[in-house]
Formats: C-alpha cells, structure tokens, sequence
C-alpha cells in the first residue's frame, strides 16, 4: 500500500459504447483528468479499478456481463476499493433507477444529456467528499490482478449474503402480522435470531412493562443465567440514567428442555461473553425511542464474531419495530378491555 498521489486524479471509465467511451475521456481529460482506462462494461470496470486503483470511477448503467450496478455494490464490497467514488452516467432517468443506484452504493447519477462541465463537477465534487470522508488524502493499495472467474464468484457472494439479508428481515416483519400477542412476538423474534446467532441465552427486556421474555437453548449454570439478568437490567439502567433493579423484573422463560441448572460442568458453563443492542420502536415516545433492550449471553468466550455482529445489526431495526408493534397492541387490547387507554411507556422515561 502507498500513499503516493499521482499527479492528475486518475479516473476509469466504462460504457460499452466505444463512442460514448471516447466522449467522456475526452472530456474528462479536458477537465483535467487523467484517464487509465476505458473498459467495455462492468467487468472490465472491476478488473480496472483493482489493477489501477484509481481516486473515480465513471460508468454506465446498462452494460454486458455486469451492470453499473453490480460493478458499483462489487467496489463498495471490497475494503480495496470501497473508497473510491463511482460516478452512473446512463439514459435511465426514472425514479426507481436513481434509487437503486444510490442502493448500489454510487456516488453521483447523471443521466447521458449531462453537460461537459457537469460532469468534471461531478467528479471534482465527489473526490472532495470522499476525501473529507476518509480524513485526508487517499492510501492506495496495491495493484491487483482479477480474472473474470474471480469476479463473477464475487458477485456470487454479494448476492448470496444480500437474498440472506433480506430474508432475514422479511422473516422478521412477517411476525408482525402473524403473531396475535406479545409473547408470541417476542418469541418469534428469538427464534429467528436463535436460528441464525449461536447463544446459550437470548432475552428481550421491556422497559415500560418491567419483563424479561428469556429463551434458554444451551445447558447453563444458575449463575450464568442470574448474572445475564443483571447485566440486562444494567443496560436498561445504563439507557435511562436510573435504576432497574433486575428483582423488579417480571421474567417469562422458555426452557422446555429443562437446560437451566442442568449441567456436566458449572465451571465450564457461567457466562462468559454477554451482548446487548437497543430496540427502537415508533411508540408514543416518538419515533427511534428505545423500548428495551435485546440481549443474548453465551458460555463461550468472544461468542459472538463479526459474521454474528453483522446479522445482528441487519436484524437489530426490524427487531425493534416488530416488538414495539406488539407490545403497542397489547396495550391497545388492554384498553379496549379495560375501557382506559394506558399509557405505552407506563410513565416512564424513554430511552434515546
């Protein structure tokens, strides 16, 4: 890696047009930019910024082999060239496709009735972003080499982890309309995180209602599922700035294979990493307020890698929502009962 700038920005570009190719390179160049190559499509866009890592990318949308917008989400994948910009310059002017380019990761989308001076400010603009976004001037990593193979294995693995992201969080707000109560929302929201992160404990811990809605799916000593308990309870005091005093909570468990105390080896089983992420919901407290807090622990040291981090915060806002729908409806149900509408928050303060 080296920090080395050269002396004109470096762009490439790609369009499988070879006029509009030599168009925006001459334009460019005219802007005082340096071109390094002009690539037929999105592949050949990938294997040049790779090879000669350049400070922008500009390509169209609408190319063989790999689109812009497969090319860009493969750029903003890799950590090599992840920082740098890439500009969409293509004939698709609807809504939807600007969206999905912004969704692809691009940093600017201009349609191809752009003007000549346009497009150097384009450039010029979104160097001076990504500049101010890294902090200073770019570090360049070494030149890589990618045959076609590898990028198409690439762009495999994107689109295997993004249809896995997604049916994750579809799975999650399916629960919303198909859970017809509290408990069975939030036992449906553990089970889709107990099928994904490896934990001995999982547990949401409601704010407002004081309740610990607690799922046991490995052997655990009672020490270990005291103290995920207490830490729990911290992480709600920790939120509001007062006390939760964990023997207020009122616990619901799930452990109908009796693994609570049942253990070969307490020694081996006490609670040794432990993890808590808020739940965002749209109550009455406003929209982001934190209703509670989801919180797993595991027996195991450092349980919890970036493979099970980066479920986790995909799972942690849909998550939020779906409990604070639950938890709205059953005071809603509780109301029309009781002929009193309650208060969704109990009173008390809400986390931010």
């Amino acid at each position: 890696m080296t920090d080395s700038a050269p002396s004109r920005p470096r762009i490439v570009v790609a369009d499988d047009s070879s006029t509009l190719r030599k168009v925006v390179s001459s334009i460019l160049a005219r802007e005082g930019f340096e071109v390094v190559e002009a690539a037929e499509d999105g592949l050949g866009a990938v294997q040049a910024a790779n090879r000669h890592q350049p400070d922008a990318v500009v390509m169209d949308v609408q190319m063989p082999r790999i689109s812009g917008y497969v090319a860009a989400r493969l750029l903003k994948e890799d950590w090599a060239t992840a920082d740098i910009p890439v500009v969409l310059l293509t004939s698709l002017d609807a809504a939807s496709d600007r969206y999905w380019g912004e969704q692809a990761g691009a940093d600017r989308y201009l349609t191809k009735d752009f003007q000549s001076d346009e497009l150097g400010q384009a450039v010029r603009e979104v160097l001076e972003e990504a500049q101010i976004a890294r902090g200073g001037p770019r570090l360049y990593p070494d030149p890589v080499e990618l045959d076609a193979d590898e990028i198409l294995e690439r762009t495999c693995d994107v689109f295997d982890r993004t249809l896995f992201q997604t049916s994750l969080a579809a799975s999650m707000m399916a629960l919303a309309a198909t859970c017809p109560d509290l408990q069975s929302t939030v036992a449906g929201v553990l089970g889709i995180i107990g099928a994904v992160v490896d934990s001995s404990v999982a547990g949401v811990v409601l704010m407002a209602e004081r309740t610990a809605f607690v799922t046991i799916s490995r052997g655990i000593s009672q020490t270990h599922y005291n103290e995920f308990l207490r830490r729990a309870a911290e992480a709600i005091s920790a939120g509001i700035g007062a006390p939760f005093p964990v023997e207020q909570l009122n616990v619901r468990i799930a452990d109908a294979q009796g693994l609570l105390g049942e253990v070969d080896d307490p020694a081996e089983v006490d609670l040794a990493t432990f993890l808590s992420m808020p739940l965002r919901g749209v109550g009455a407290a406003g929209p982001g307020s934190v209703v509670g807090v989801l919180a797993l622990s595991s027996s195991v040291p450092d349980a919890f890698g970036d493979a099970a981090m980066t479920t986790l915060r995909l799972l942690e806002a849909p998550a939020g929502l779906v409990v604070d729908n639950g938890r709205l409806r059953e005071h809603t149900l509780h109301a029309a009962a009781s002929g009193v509408l309650p208060r969704p928050n109990g009173g008390r303060p809400a986390l931010r």
